[in-house]
């Protein structure tokens, strides 16, 4: 493996681990009561994101496009260890499809709290952990697809073999790595073959960002526009607890949709075209590794407590909270917590 992609996975790795266990203790000692049990799906999100960390170190994945093949494969210290290399090859990116889907998570619950605050009764207690049945079933099946229909074969063995050998200096033959070969030359006839069982996974990979997007897009715009028109109903301590995540919100989507969803789309996409990138391919995992950390300090540095707290500062006078009944006939002040 090249040299600067191992710094700047450990060095990912690193950031990863010490932002969310730091955002982590922030959660415990430092949230305001207000934010009720918004706190548990952020910490539910760092917690993810340390692991994901580890998996991420372990895989190490590398990444290479050549001609209407891509390859992403396992280059730690497991690569050769196939049946270990695989599960962590196909973890990695089902993480990936739980990583978009719990993002899905914080916009809805902030949905429900602001549009229905009178439904939020379904996310008290243990309830809330119908929130994650949507995200785990996209991890298990993220799985299964990219485990089952781009999984290894002799013929992407044969397609990738001096192209890989060229630009890394890897015989595909003993690497461990999920890939997807659209076209194909049959050897006997000369004709053009079409792969379906990849095709079937770019349109997978690429309807679970799509509808992971326009859940964000729509829940997000419309919390938006609720807020402008119950602004001056709420006591300026919600109104200023809704504008702080709100905005930690919008940064935790645009991030990742120009580092991450962006990227990767177009790794899926660009090998049907045969468009190959050299070793930019590996732009994705990079990001990938790095924005868990990027994500930890945007809800750090966005929420005032916890801010405060990291810069040593001290801690704002509290706002008063106005009385229930400043709040319209819909709205009980236990439903806005956060």
């Amino acid at each position: 493996m090249p040299l600067f992609l191992q710094i700047f996975q450990y060095s990912g790795f690193i950031s990863t681990e010490v932002s969310n266990l730091v955002l982590l203790w922030l959660i415990v000692t430092k949230s305001s009561s207000s934010l009720g049990s918004y706190k548990y799906i952020m910490m539910s999100y760092a917690v993810f994101s340390i692991v994901y960390g580890v998996v991420e170190i372990l895989t190490q994945p590398t990444t290479h496009i050549h001609g209407a093949c891509m390859m992403l494969y396992v280059n730690s210290f497991l690569k050769y260890d196939k049946p270990i290399a695989l599960v962590l090859a196909g973890v990695f990116c089902a993480s990936f499809a739980l990583f978009v889907a719990l993002l899905d998570t914080h916009f809805v619950y902030r949905y429900f709290a602001i549009c229905r605050p009178q439904d939020m009764s379904q996310f008290h207690g243990v309830r809330l952990l119908r929130l994650y049945i949507i995200p785990i079933t996209f991890f298990i099946l993220s799985y299964l697809v990219v485990t089952i229909l781009v999984a290894p074969t002799d013929r992407k063995d044969k397609y990738m073999k001096e192209a890989n050998n060229e630009t890394y200096g890897e015989d595909t033959t003993r690497l461990s790595y999920l890939g997807v070969l659209y076209f194909y030359k049959d050897e006997s006839s000369g004709k053009t073959v079409i792969s379906w069982p990849d095709f079937t996974y770019c349109a997978y990979a690429c309807g679970v960002m799509q509808t992971c997007i326009i859940t964000v897009a729509i829940c997000g715009w419309k919390t938006w526009r609720k807020m402008e028109n119950v602004e001056g109903s709420m006591s300026k301590k919600t109104k200023d607890m809704n504008s702080q995540l709100f905005r930690a919100l919008v940064l935790q989507t645009l991030i990742p949709l120009c580092t991450m969803f962006a990227p990767v789309g177009a790794l899926i996409i660009l090998p049907i075209f045969s468009i190959a990138v050299g070793k930019l391919a590996n732009a994705p995992s990079l990001y990938a590794g790095f924005y868990p950390a990027l994500d930890a300090l945007v809800i750090i540095f966005m929420i005032r407590d916890y801010r405060n707290t990291v810069l040593c500062r001290k801690a704002e006078s509290s706002i008063s909270i106005s009385p229930a009944a400043q709040y319209p006939s819909n709205y009980v002040s236990r439903d806005l917590d956060f």
